[in-house]
């Protein structure tokens, strides 16, 4: 590779490294793989949505509850607009089964909520809230016997 084309590809990464900043994103959403491995992708994704889109997202969830909701409304109506990212922040699955059986165990969700949210069918019980955290485990201390 001669000297002038090496310079062509280095003005070209600093070209995309310029567009990046211009639209506050990480170079890897222009294909710019060069420093990127997975985790990094994975927290380039996060910070995608919490940096870049989550003020956009904020500014539409204003604009739409302006327009849309009323100023005042009765005694007892809730209105609510918020954008789903949930999708965007999925995590692998052993970090999501992790969660979910963080949240079974603790009484927060049923087995069936966490079955829906995979995509599966419920199954027969799933709706029984885990009673795990009430739980307690008694230990007795035993007495020393002299002969």
């Amino acid at each position: 590779m001669s000297n002038q084309d090496a310079e062509w590809l280095a003005s070209r990464r600093f070209t995309i490294d310029d567009i990046a900043r211009m639209f506050n994103v990480s170079p890897i959403f222009l294909q710019e793989y060069s420093n990127s491995t997975y985790s990094n992708f994975s927290e380039a994704s996060r910070a995608f949505l919490t940096i870049t889109m989550r003020p956009w997202l904020a500014n539409f969830e204003q604009q739409i509850k302006a327009a849309l909701l009323m100023t005042s409304p009765k005694r007892g109506m809730r209105y609510q607009v918020e954008f789903d990212t949930a999708d965007l922040l999925r995590a692998n699955p052993k970090e999501r089964f992790q969660s979910y059986e963080t949240a079974i165990k603790s009484g927060v969700m049923s087995p069936n909520e966490a079955r829906e949210r995979e995509g599966l069918s419920p199954r027969e019980g799933g709706d029984e809230f885990s009673q795990a955290w009430k739980q307690t485990v008694e230990v007795k201390k035993q007495t020393e016997k002299k002969a």
